[in-house]
């Protein structure tokens, strides 16, 4: 028998790239973990990696088994793509104690560890061989190194991503290899917020160094001695990896940082003076530095001889390679370049103490038309071979410096041979060098990109990768366009557009040298691969779109709020079902946990995504939203809800939008649709061209429609579906009605077009139960106010804190129930927020609101004795004040080995303040958590933030899993227990019972109660929580009820049970 397992939290799926939302701010904004819009964490191409080896083969594409890696890193993880297909491969995620957020990712070449006694002339032997050797893995591997907070820096083998790239999905987690602690001479308790390395390529990396992978960071702590805190650009060395074999420990090593040169915030007035000296990279205030860039430069002259100081080489001949390694730091108002002395690296000594730093401070002359904010920079890219310097702004223009890397080193180089009388004579880099502004984006470029060759920027003349021209600049922003620039000619204008890439506007893009590829991201959590040369999409993948489209703050406009993700099964397909998601408006994603990919797609309300003509005064127009869905239980019939913003003010409801220059009147229309599934095989040909332009709609068809179902304001607050699929009920608060609509499965005569759906009648709001609608009904929010029982026969509408019974067939009022029968006031006064037929067997009622949940039975309440010693209620404020019950979810296919039949469901509580949520599975015969068997742990698990929805994904054996979407959109997986091992239902607490037999009705029984009846017995707590209710209760289980259904049970019930409550 297989061990039982804990519950276990996986993290599926989340916003990809929150930081480099296209709505974030150009200006120096930060939160607690990040600057926002910062280039520290962006994902990062690998080189080709030999499966046979570390080393990477960048000469040798046609390598079948050579794997190449996309890193998407956020705060909590590095997620590791395929280049090849975009499938997600695992995760990576740091370890240790004081770790819990990422600032910074880079990859570097780690040279490997050589013996000490080598013969050094057969090294350099090899060295002059190097280019007959194909395969790069005796000389190093690639390494990928995160900062973490508290100055930790961990390390892993990209290498070692291949032996889980057979097995693609969220569960694949891979530990660091090494963690560093870093040490700093002029700080203590440093964190490095930035991360950068020249070693872009392997054949320049090993040029770099010898001794290991050379980092450049930006990092912040206290000063040493002083109360102050001082931000560096500092220098580090990774050191060689020894194998385990060699006895070493390197779990935690500590690594010494060197500082280079500090960064200093100083006035307006002092910053023209400050930046002329060029002793420290100068700031100007509430200005921080949101990129940084390190980029090797070959020497153009080899023959000079001041040049020789920098070699990258100190062979005893000179004739190593020679050059620079310039380090780029871009804020939202300046730009400094610094240059780092090779020669300084190898023998760290200060015989060179001429400044190696020069700041860029003058403005375009566009810029004089634009605000500070509108010219602040917003992207950054250098070109291959560290030539050009491309610069994107917030006002759409992109600023192109040449040559500017040559002509810091001249510069810096005079600077050197000139003394002090001397220097006003010297030409400034920014005054030699050679602007050139083109404009097409009307809002901020995001992204920049150098798209060339492989080769061709270190004179390669290898014709079979001239894929394209030899330099081309790629640049994207919120318009979704990706558009090209062709740098040698037609520079004025773009030379190619590829426009709508997503539904969000592009946040980043990465250029692969090797193959061509361009690697675009966008907002909806979209990443797409096209061919560089034509452009065409080679692979495109969806992740779960949880990233606003638009910087929408609800607060501050007078409408309706977005509500959560709706999340339901597929009964069909098995895949979860998404909607509401903020990056997909009017979308349904058919969503695969496994793969951490949509694979497939359904458009409710279409959606054509404008961007604003003026980012600062124009406001956005809202984007619709599908507020309600429910599908039946064979899942060919499925029933939507949506809105739709309109600037007719003649339809639809109106509301007051709240904009940058005041309020905007708009409409909002409401719309019922009503879909049928097709086969997939008897799709139209409009699918099947999307299939092939890599989309993946689902074979829905649209049968039914009708706009504004509860009139012209009215909106719907709840939608339920019958099990069956035939019949439906919306409730809306506006109208105070709900509406049943029914299927038509009549044939109709030929050449007549009947109606698949219509509705059947409307019922207003009964007396005694006015206003309660309002108290509790929102639109657009998790309710389920409305629902059906098992077999679809009876229909649940909830006023406030009452639960009204309808027999739908002929729009009968049958009885209503309560959380708390006793007629408390101040507890009968909270609204309920959803209610749930628990199984199949019977109509368990399951209750629930704000901060109660309760089972409950249809006939009667308490006084019918119904549920017996099984009906219960309690209040999650034990748990807490601010404890409140954030979802439910029937579990109908969950099975216990203890003999138990009743339903389960499982829950989820939020504790303070909704920071973290608890989700626990609670047995309704038994009032408490289960326990999975040999354990007594219960099924429970905790995760951060507030859980708002939870579907059942699988449930096989012992095995359960539970998938939950959180507030800030982050979709976990929840399991417990191993495929094949069956799970023993019993409760958590000590205190509490099991009971084997349920309670059964003694009302439709014909006769006097049988013998069985027993005497009343008291009426047990509940485990997890206060139990409420009737404290004497009569043990009936020995009576039969039939199923719910039929005109007999309808009228009984109307007149003997309604009475009584």
């Amino acid at each position: 028998m297989a061990p039982p397992t804990n519950p276990q939290v996986h993290h599926v799926d989340g916003p990809m790239l929150p930081h480099l939302n296209h709505f974030s701010p150009t200006s120096s904004q930060t939160d607690s973990i990040l600057p926002r819009a910062t280039t520290s964490l962006v994902p990062i191409l690998t080189p080709p990696i030999s499966s046979s080896s570390s080393g990477s083969n960048p000469g040798n594409n046609e390598d079948d088994n050579a794997h190449q890696y996309l890193l998407v890193p956020n705060t909590q993880r590095i997620v590791v793509r395929s280049a090849h297909h975009g499938k997600r491969v695992c995760d990576l995620i740091p370890e240790g104690e004081g770790v819990t957020n990422i600032r910074a990712v880079a990859l570097a070449w780690l040279p490997r560890h050589h013996v000490e006694n080598e013969d050094s002339e057969e090294e350099q032997g090899e060295d002059d061989d190097e280019d007959a050797s194909e395969d790069g893995s005796d000389d190093g591997e690639w390494v990928i190194l995160a900062a973490c907070t508290n100055g930790i820096v961990q390390e892993w083998s990209v290498a070692g991503l291949s032996d889980t790239s057979k097995s693609l999905g969220h569960g694949n987690i891979i530990g660091p290899r090494r963690s560093f602690q870093l040490t700093c001479t002029t700080m203590k308790d440093l964190d490095l917020i930035h991360l950068t390395s020249a070693s872009n390529e392997e054949d320049t990396s090993k040029l770099l160094s010898s001794d290991g992978a050379v980092l450049y960071g930006l990092a912040k702590g206290p000063d040493n001695g002083s109360d102050g805190e001082s931000t560096w650009l500092v220098r580090c060395e990774i050191p060689h990896f020894l194998s385990p074999t060699d006895g070493e420990n390197q779990s935690k090593l500590s690594l010494s940082v060197k500082p280079l040169v500090s960064v200093k915030t100083v006035s307006s007035k002092a910053f023209s003076k400050e930046t002329s000296e060029n002793n420290h990279v100068c700031l100007k205030k509430k200005d921080c530095i949101f990129g940084i860039m390190a980029a090797y430069r070959p020497s153009s002259n080899p023959d000079d001889n001041e040049r020789m100081d920098y070699m990258l080489d100190n062979n005893s001949d000179n004739t190593g390679a020679k050059g620079d390694v310039f380090v780029v730091m871009c804020a939202s108002h300046g730009l400094v370049i610094y240059r780092d002395s090779l020669h300084t690296q190898k023998f760290d000594d200060d015989v060179d103490a001429s400044p190696a730093l020069v700041h860029f401070v003058q403005s375009m002359k566009s810029s004089q038309y634009y605000s500070k904010d509108q010219s602040a920079f917003s992207s950054m890219a250098i070109s291959p071979g560290t030539k050009d310097l491309a610069l994107g702004r917030a006002n759409g223009h992109i600023e192109v410096l040449d040559n500017v890397f040559e002509n810091a080193a001249n510069y810096f180089d005079q600077l050197r041979r000139t003394n002090i009388a001397e220097e006003d004579s010297l030409q400034h880099p920014e005054e030699v060098t050679v602007r050139r502004t083109v404009h097409w984006h009307a809002h901020p470029v995001r992204a920049l990109a150098f798209l060339t060759a492989y080769g061709r920027h270190r004179g390669s003349t290898n014709d079979g990768k001239s894929f394209a021209n030899p330099m081309s600049l790629l640049s994207g922003g919120e318009e979704s366009v990706l558009v090209t620039w062709q740098l040698d000619r037609n520079f004025h204008k773009p030379s190619n557009f590829v426009a709508r890439v997503g539904q969000g506007g592009i946040v980043h893009m990465v250029c692969c040298q090797y193959s061509g590829k361009v690697i675009v991201f966008c907002s909806d959590n979209s990443v797409q691969c096209y061919n560089g040369s034509n452009y065409d999409r080679d692979w495109a993948e969806q992740g779960l779109a949880s990233m606003a489209l638009h910087d929408d703050d609800e607060t501050q406009q007078d409408g309706p709020r977005k509500g959560p993700v709706i999340l339901v099964k597929d009964p069909i397909t098995k895949y979860p079902m998404l909607t509401n998601l903020p990056g997909a408006p009017g979308m349904v994603h058919w969503y695969n946990p496994k793969s951490s990919s949509v694979v497939g797609t359904l458009e409710v309300a279409p959606y054509n995504r404008v961007s604003r003509r003026d980012p600062h005064t124009d406001p956005h127009i809202p984007a619709p939203a599908v507020t309600h869905m429910a599908v039946g239980q064979n899942g060919k019939d499925m029933v939507t809800v949506d809105t739709v913003w309109t600037e007719n003010t003649s339809v639809g409801s109106s509301y007051d939008l709240a904009g940058p220059q005041g309020t905007t009147a708009m409409n909002m229309c409401t719309s019922i649709k009503f879909w049928s599934y097709v086969d997939s095989s008897k799709g139209v040909k409009s699918d099947q061209r999307k299939r092939r332009n890599g989309e993946v709609p689902m074979s829905y068809e649209l049968v039914s429609s009708m706009a504004a179902p509860h009139g012209r304001d009215g909106e719907v607050c709840a939608l339920a579906v019958a099990p069956n699929g035939r019949v439906a009920c919306t409730l809306s608060q506006e109208e105070d009605a709900f509406r049943v609509w029914v299927k038509n499965t009549d044939a109709s005569p030929a050449g007549v077009a009947s109606t698949h759906w219509k509705c059947l009648y409307k019922v207003k709001t009964p007396s005694g139960y006015a206003n309660l609608l309002a108290q509790g009904a929102t639109p657009a929010s998790s309710q389920q106010l409305v629902a059906f029982s098992s077999d679809g026969t009876v229909l649940s509408v909830s006023y406030g804190p009452y639960v009204t019974l309808w027999d739908h067939s002929n729009a009968t009022l049958l009885t209503s129930v309560t959380l708390d029968d006793n007629g408390s006031v101040s507890r009968a006064s909270e609204s309920i927020q959803s209610v749930n037929f628990l199984t199949k067997n019977d109509d368990v009622m399951l209750l629930t609101g704000t901060s109660q949940i309760g089972v409950k039975s249809p006939f009667g309440g308490v006084k019918s004795c119904y549920l017996g010693n099984d009906e219960w209620s309690f209040d999650v404020g034990s748990f807490g004040k601010e404890a409140l019950i954030s979802a439910v979810v029937p579990l109908y296919d969950f099975k216990c080995e203890s003999g138990a039949t009743g339903g389960f469901f499982a829950i989820s509580i939020t504790l303070d303040n909704a920071s973290k949520s608890i989700i626990s599975v609670i047995s309704r015969d038994e009032g408490s958590v289960v326990c999975a068997e040999g354990t007594d742990s219960p099924l429970q698990w905790q995760v951060d933030g507030e859980v708002q929805s939870l579907c059942l994904d699988k449930c096989v054996g012992s095995f359960i899993q539970l998938l939950a979407v959180t507030k800030d959109c982050q979709l976990l997986s929840l399991s417990c227990g191993v495929d094949g091992f069956a799970r023993k239902g019993r409760a958590a607490s000590l205190q509490s019972t099991t009971r084997d037999v349920r309670a059964q009705a003694p009302v439709l029984k014909s006769g006097v109660a049988t013998a069985d009846a027993q005497q009343s017995v008291k009426r047990r707590k509940i485990g997890i929580g206060i139990s409420r209710g009737s404290e004497n209760v009569r043990n009936t289980s020995g009576f039969e009820f039939p199923a719910l259904s039929g005109k007999f049970t309808s009228a009984f019930i109307a007149k003997s049970l309604g009475k009584s409550s």
